[in-house]
């Protein structure tokens, strides 16, 4: 039989013998239904059939070896393309940014992401796709940085006897970690919940081994410091910053004070953050910032106790139930900071009723989005008013207020630099709108006439969650960002600083409610190449 054509020009078959023609495939089915019974293969075509079966064995065999040198032929394509794609990739990286990067701004970067971010979970990172030499350098990097290794956070749960899982890996992880820190100062935070048994016992020890270094230490649990004696009252040469958060449903305030008395070798004691200020031996005089959680004290005895502070912030305070009948002055206070939990808000209007902050510079109030906790307007006003105080930064969270008592509040604030206001989620229901046109109209500056609000405005942040469609103007606020920038140096310039007016810097306006037409913000996408820091986000993610 004659042999059709080969498919592809490296095949060359001198030697097949089987016709695989379609007209040859056709003509032997036909055989195959039409030829049947006991004598329709004679002898002599049978030893013909024998010997094509042997030729197309022959055949096969020969089709097989040409796939096995073209698989060949293929593997070593694929590992060609392969090596060409990585070396690409080498290629690419020797364009990457991160090349450029010193080893100094790097490790600043590595530092940042060895802290502690509450809010970002890392179940929803990437995995990382760079490639083997840049993690080798990452690798390096770390390696000959102590400073990467004292950042370290244990969290030792309590199960029961019978569920306890041995502690040889984790206590070496530890051991890693200290012994790679070197001598760096450590920032330690250590969670313990209920009793630790004896092999937690040890890994505390081996961490109180190195108090001599602790820079910042938090702790939260219901096991007592003081239970540590070998360290309890130790020389903290490094201590900078304490957080204490142990349960004290058990403890008496005496008690407690024992935890705190842990501390009292602390000459650069500077930050503390806990529930109560008892009467105690840690250096209170020293401190700077004071952080209050949960507590049901008196605020101005424990100020009292702490004469330096400037940095002063509550979380879910419940305590000051009792209006004092004069003021109480603190003339250190440049910062304020509370943080409302739950429906938990009266404390409000007493603290506003009750303090005079001359030096108060900041002010932070972070309402609880499930909860509905109102500023109290016209006391805040009088409390601002009558410290006489100069606010530059005041940030207002998730806490219901209306765009006019907004307003009404930054007229007696024409210092601020910076405003970063987060609506309340819910403030529909009760009508409560913040972010507004009407607050946007209002933040307009107009060069025909000298009153302005909050003229020196450096920086504007703005989060709205609250949907309130129709009550804000894209146009107007483009318009309003407008009317605060101009370029440095120009007339322009020097008009609005003779009028006592600043060029905003940046503005940061994000939805999570809507999206967000890039068409209308185009003209700040030009401010932002001239020079201003724009960010316009919505749920179609960042327009400019």
């Amino acid at each position: 039989m004659a042999s059709p054509d080969p498919p592809c020009a490296t095949w060359k078959f001198t030697n097949i013998h089987i016709n695989l023609s379609p007209a040859e495939l056709a003509h032997l089915d036909n055989k195959l239904w039409s030829e049947y019974g006991p004598f329709v293969v004679s002898p002599e075509r049978a030893e013909e059939l024998k010997e094509i079966l042997a030729l197309a064995d022959n055949d096969i065999e020969m089709y097989a070896s040409e796939v096995a040198r073209i698989q060949e032929q293929l593997m070593v394509v694929q590992t060609k393309k392969e090596r060409l794609e990585t070396q690409r990739a080498k290629l690419r990286s020797l364009l990457s940014p991160m090349r450029k990067l010193s080893n100094e701004i790097l490790l600043h970067i590595f530092k940042l992401a060895t802290m502690h971010w509450t809010h970002i979970s890392s179940h929803h990172l990437p995995p990382y796709n760079g490639n083997q030499l840049s993690m080798l350098r990452w690798r390096a990097l770390a390696l000959s940085s102590p400073s990467l290794w004292a950042n370290i956070s244990v969290e030792m749960p309590t199960p029961p006897p019978d569920e306890r899982k041995p502690l040889v890996g984790f206590i070496r992880t530890v051991a890693r970690y200290l012994e790679r820190s070197d001598d760096s100062p450590l920032k330690l935070m250590l969670y313990i919940q209920g009793v630790p048994h004896e092999e937690m016992q040890a890994l505390i020890s081996s961490l109180t081994q190195h108090v001599h270094r602790w820079e910042t230490f938090t702790y939260s649990g219901h096991y007592p410091l003081r239970r540590h004696s070998s360290w309890c009252g130790s020389h903290l040469p490094l201590l900078a910053e304490l957080e204490l958060d142990i349960d004290t449903s058990e403890q008496d305030d005496e008690l407690s004070g024992f935890d705190l008395h842990c501390f009292k070798d602390a000459p650069r004691l500077c930050a503390l953050t806990t529930t109560e200020v008892p009467t105690s031996m840690v250096p209170y005089h020293q401190l700077r910032h004071l952080k209050l959680r949960n507590s049901n004290s008196s605020l101005v005895e424990m100020l009292q106790r702490c004469p330096s502070i400037k940095s002063l912030e509550l979380e879910g305070w419940e305590g000051y139930h009792t209006e004092y009948s004069e003021h109480y002055t603190s003339r250190n206070i440049t910062s304020l900071a509370i943080i409302i939990e739950g429906y938990q808000g009266s404390y409000l209007e007493l603290v506003f009723f009750t303090f005079d902050l001359p030096s108060l510079n900041t002010i932070v109030l972070d309402g609880y989005e499930g909860g509905w906790v109102s500023l109290p307007t016209e006391t805040f006003i009088s409390f601002i008013s009558r410290s006489s105080c100069m606010i530059t930064t005041f940030t207002l969270r998730s806490i219901p207020l209306s765009d006019l008592d907004l307003i009404a509040v930054l007229h007696v604030m024409p210092s601020l630099l910076h405003l970063e206001i987060e609506d309340y989620k819910w403030g529909y229901l009760h009508a409560q709108y913040t972010i507004t046109l009407n607050l946007i109209s209002r933040l307009i500056q107009h060069e025909s006439t000298s009153i302005s609000l909050v003229p020196k405005l450096h920086t504007l942040h703005l989060l709205s969650q609250c949907r309130h469609t129709g009550t804000f103007d894209d146009s107007t606020f483009v318009s309003m960002v407008e009317s605060r920038w101009f370029r440095p140096g120009s007339d322009r310039s020097a008009e609005m600083s003779m009028m006592g007016r600043s060029c905003i810097r940046s503005v940061v306006l994000k939805f999570d409610w809507r999206e967000v037409d890039a068409v209308v913000y185009k003209p700040l996408q030009i401010l932002d190449r001239e020079g201003l820091r724009v960010v316009v986000a919505g749920t179609n993610g960042i327009q400019v």
